[in-house]
């Protein structure tokens, strides 16, 4: 909210400049314009030294109603750039200028209040919000009053003086629902100092109000405390239930967050990409006057230095191709990698939610011990191409430590490595749907289950044999070599980026019949991301 009452404050202020007859204003009015632009394209710093440069002319001419905006927008733009101390410095020197008690002095007020919460200055935020309480009454402005009453429910929240955090905040309900404006945070706040002072179902009367909000942040907030309040009202099934929301609805602003920053590099790419065409095409324009103005005099000379520049220019351009060409498969193969932990994530989960269901506790904390373990390992990996052979055996022990829950007592797990390749890299993950292959189709309903792994030194090659004595399968379809088609799919291109950006070939095969199923994997010998 503070946020967008302070870009509307830059905003409302930016659009007041004032023409001038004086050399000296208009260079001011010269930078004030640089800074609104630059305020455009959130260049925040640039914006700030413009303005600071319109400031050193404007106190000289002392143009009051100048300094205001430009003191107002420094400080508006330190705050987006949490330089706290210094917003407010600016703010008040805005505030110091302004003679009416008037709506423009209103608004002042309430963003040094906001800077002074942001600052965790609660004392001095109260006394400036009182002051800006009592001009919004005078000035009858409601809209601003209904936010001051929220930042009051705010403040008294935080100083744990609940029963005035809920008065305000009811003040500022009244009114926002008065000028029907929207009333979710405000709600979302009451519920808090409810839930603080633990009275619970009070709370949970202001939370369930607002918990479909589309505000995807504020709902993840209403979500939580649901959580909490029903949690200390031994409301467990129902608590739980909110947790599961809230996991999923993280899940869901995580992959979001993933889309802006995939749309944000792909954007820079193609802005390089056009940048890198306008420079070839503004030497070709530097080529082209020069041949004009020389043709009579230098012609053999400038004939040789085009043909030299031009194959200069080619041979980059091409090279300029291939390395795009090799960040963009680079790109697809981490995006391609990431693919394969959202799949095995849905079992772990599936799994640590059975033992809650069954209130088994002890196992419930066992299995997210060693959940969280295996999830470090795949975080760890998560940003390179390659890892130890040591460091992928210890992954599949810790996932087929998660897996043996599931199994009886007469199941099988095995995993054997030569010492002697331990430190050799192969892709992290690779195998792993292989593995969960053969447990959910190899040996899930069947007795005396065995699935095992080896990795053994083979000639110039790291062999992977991942074998499994359950009843086979049809190897003449390959979607059937793993659960879902969407894994064999991402494996494949997994194996030709791979082939691409690291020259790295990877070979598969698979033998099955009635006594089980036998994938051999071969990788190439590698000890450094850099072969």
């Amino acid at each position: 909210m503070i946020k967008k009452i302070l870009i509307f404050a830059v905003l409302f202020f930016s659009t007041l400049v004032q023409s001038q007859h004086t050399d000296s204003i208009k260079t001011a009015t010269y930078f004030i314009s640089k800074g609104n632009k630059n305020l455009k394209k959130q260049n925040f710093e640039q914006s700030i030294k413009n303005y600071l440069e319109a400031l050193k002319i404007l106190e000289n001419e002392k143009d009051s109603i100048q300094l205001i905006k430009v003191y107002t927008n420094i400080g508006v733009l330190n705050a987006r750039l949490k330089n706290f101390d210094k917003a407010i410095i600016y703010l008040q020197k805005s505030l110091s200028h302004i003679k009416k008690e008037d709506n423009l002095k209103l608004q002042v007020l309430f963003n040094i209040a906001g800077l002074y919460t942001e600052n965790r200055d609660i004392t001095s935020s109260l006394k400036i919000n009182q002051e800006a309480e009592t001009l919004a009454k005078k000035l009858n402005n409601e809209a601003v009053l209904s936010n001051i009453y929220n930042n009051f429910s705010l403040l008294y929240n935080r100083l744990k003086e609940y029963p005035k955090s809920i008065e305000y905040g009811e003040k500022s309900l009244l009114l926002k629902e008065k000028l029907k404006l929207s009333p979710e945070i405000t709600i979302n706040n009451i519920g808090y100092s409810y839930l603080l002072n633990k009275q619970y179902k009070n709370a949970i009367l202001y939370f369930n109000k607002i918990k479909s909000t589309k505000n995807k942040s504020l709902q993840r907030l209403v979500l939580n405390n649901l959580k909490d309040a029903h949690k200390n009202l031994r409301e467990d099934n129902t608590a739980l239930n909110y947790a599961n929301h809230l996991l999923k609805l993280k899940d869901s602003l995580y992959k979001a967050e993933q889309k802006v920053k995939v749309a944000s590099l792909v954007e820079k790419f193609e802005s390089e990409k056009k940048q890198q065409q306008i420079d070839v095409l503004h030497i070709k324009n530097q080529l082209q006057q020069i041949k004009i103005n020389n043709q009579k005099n230098i012609f053999i000379v400038l004939f040789i230095i085009v043909l030299l520049v031009s194959i200069l220019i080619y041979l980059w351009f091409k090279n300029q191709k291939t390395k795009q060409s090799l960040r963009q498969a680079s790109l697809k193969h981490k995006l391609l990698q990431t693919q394969l932990n959202p799949h095995f994530l849905f079992h772990s989960l599936n799994s640590i939610q059975s033992f809650i269901y069954q209130n088994k506790k002890e196992e419930s904390l066992n299995y997210l011990s060693s959940y969280s373990k295996l999830m470090r390992s795949i975080f760890d990996s998560a940003s390179t191409d390659f890892i130890s052979i040591k460091e992928e055996a210890n992954t599949m022990n810790s996932y087929l430590e998660l897996q043996k829950v599931n199994f009886n007592e007469d199941t099988v797990f095995l995993i054997n490595v030569d010492s002697n390749i331990e430190h050799f890299l192969i892709p992290p993950m690779f195998i792993q749907p292989y593995v969960e292959n053969a447990i959910q189709h190899g040996i899930k309903n069947i007795k005396n289950g065995k699935v095992e792994i080896t990795y053994s030194n083979y000639n110039n090659l790291i062999k992977v044999i991942i074998f499994d004595n359950g009843k086979g399968i049809n190897t003449s379809n390959n979607n059937q070599l793993l659960e879902h088609s969407t894994s064999s799919s991402v494996l494949k291109s997994r194996i030709k980026n791979l082939e691409k950006t690291h020259s790295y070939s990877i070979k598969t095969s698979i033998k099955s019949n009635d006594n089980g199923t036998i994938i051999t994997l071969l990788f190439p010998k590698k000890t450094s991301i850099y072969d």
